[in-house]
């Protein structure tokens, strides 16, 4: 039904589609666990997910494909104020695999994708608290729509008309390679960053700050790792000065960090936790979950909010069939042992090549920062956007992050059910690529 030449595809998309987010000229016809082929039956290991780690589970997971044939023979959608019986038994899978206290004592809205689940939470927090200030990191990503774009270090977020929206701030975040406080390491600190917290609240708001929104390790900034005594600061913090903390956990949960959820691996507890991209198996499913207690009790069953496909059918059968994966096979700890052989490796090889300044790995959320020197640590954006290219061409898919004058990230996402053979072809493929780049310093 829809086959064509690649050359067809890319004339036919070129007339009648507006990309938001790049152009590759690759025409993607097929996709199965960790790999993906283009019409021209070229193979390529997906160390990306296609998106940020939105097939966390694998390309065409066959328990996600079984549930989501056998929902279509009962209903696509349905009207969010009715019950339906997937998106309850969905949510009650995921109570129980949420962090700390929230475990089986929450509530939640489901949605479609990270931006209405991050549009959610904020929501959430400004009518449980009364407030409407928010504050979020630099280099952080949570969404695309005119409100959140005041939250992003990204280019994108600075790139056209759109106003800053009252009351949104942004503090450093604990980018520890390129501490803005001049500090030699996390080992070494007094948590400046996190501090900075604590002085935009005093200091830099109208007293009005409701939330506190931040990715565990920001996705498309660029992977920057904290320590862990840094989330233990930020969270104290946050009670201080009765502010709500948000975890946006839309890339990094769904068990990529080694744990079921990156809160678990820096041992923090959100008061509302938003996750997507890897929940559905592929699907569009996304979640705002708030610990019991935080919400208005009133407020529950009223009319406050509503996107049209929120709780659809057929993406939360797909969001209990991942669960269920997840769980039965331990991907979490899968994650961590292939994180583990993962890092060890990029670490090797920035020894060996000098345009490597610095490895930054939690499970499988891995970043790979390239400088034209190590010394000076000067980042190299041509550098990496030219391996981006390379290793596309050798047959892998890599990431490369988009924040504002810092994109000199490859960025390591693939599937937790990557096996160590496609793993070492994809890192023999990165470093041949790191090579031929560095020959043109």
């Amino acid at each position: 039904m829809f086959e064509m030449s690649t050359q067809d595809a890319i004339k036919r998309d070129k007339q009648f589609l507006v990309h938001g987010w790049g152009n590759i000229p690759v025409d993607v016809v097929k996709a199965k666990d960790s790999k993906f082929w283009d019409s021209d039956g070229k193979e390529y290991i997906d160390m990306l997910c296609q998106t940020a780690g939105v097939v966390g589970i694998g390309h065409c997971n066959p328990k996600v494909v079984a549930a989501v044939k056998e929902q279509a023979d009962k209903s696509f959608h349905i009207l969010t104020s009715f019950i339906n019986d997937a998106r309850t038994v969905f949510s009650e899978k995921l109570a129980a695999v949420a962090p700390g206290r929230m475990k089986n004592n929450c509530k939640m809205y489901i949605s479609s994708g990270g931006s209405e689940a991050n549009e959610t939470a904020l929501k959430m927090a400004m009518i449980s608290t009364g407030k409407n200030e928010v504050i979020s990191t630099y280099f952080s990503y949570h969404g695309g729509t005119l409100a959140l774009l005041s939250l992003l270090g990204q280019s994108y977020s600075r790139g056209g008309p759109w106003p800053r929206y009252p009351g949104f701030q942004q503090i450093p975040n604990a980018y520890c390679y390129r501490c803005y406080f001049g500090q030699k390491g996390p080992d070494y600190c007094n948590l400046e960053c996190a501090e900075a917290l604590r002085h935009a609240i005093k200091y830099g708001s109208a007293g009005n700050v409701a939330a506190f929104i931040q990715e565990p390790v920001p996705g498309n900034g660029g992977h920057m790792v904290p320590p862990k005594r840094y989330f233990k600061r930020i969270r104290e913090i946050c009670d201080e000065y009765n502010v709500l903390y948000i975890i946006d956990e839309v890339q990094t949960g769904v068990g990529r960090s080694g744990k079921w959820w990156a809160a678990e691996y820096f041992d923090v507890e959100p008061d509302i936790l938003v996750t997507s991209k890897a929940l559905g198996g592929g699907m569009p499913l996304a979640a705002t979950v708030v610990r019991n207690g935080i919400l208005p009790e009133p407020l529950i069953n009223d009319q406050w909010h509503i996107f049209t496909f929120g709780g659809s059918p057929i993406s939360c059968a797909a969001g209990c069939a991942t669960i269920d994966f997840v769980n039965e096979e331990k991907l979490p700890d899968k994650a961590a042992r292939q994180g583990e052989r993962l890092a060890k490796r990029l670490n090797e090889m920035m020894t060996k090549y000098k345009s490597i300044g610095d490895v930054r790995a939690m499970g499988m959320f891995i970043g790979v920062e390239i400088v034209k020197d190590k010394a000076t640590k000067e980042p190299w954006f041509a550098g990496a956007g030219n391996i981006f290219g390379l290793a596309l061409g050798k047959g892998a898919l890599y990431g490369t992050n988009g924040a504002r004058g810092n994109g000199n990230i490859i960025k390591l996402k693939p599937p937790l059910i990557l096996t160590d053979a496609e793993a070492d072809k994809a890192l023999d493929i990165l470093e041949e690529s790191i090579a031929e780049n560095e020959k043109s310093l």
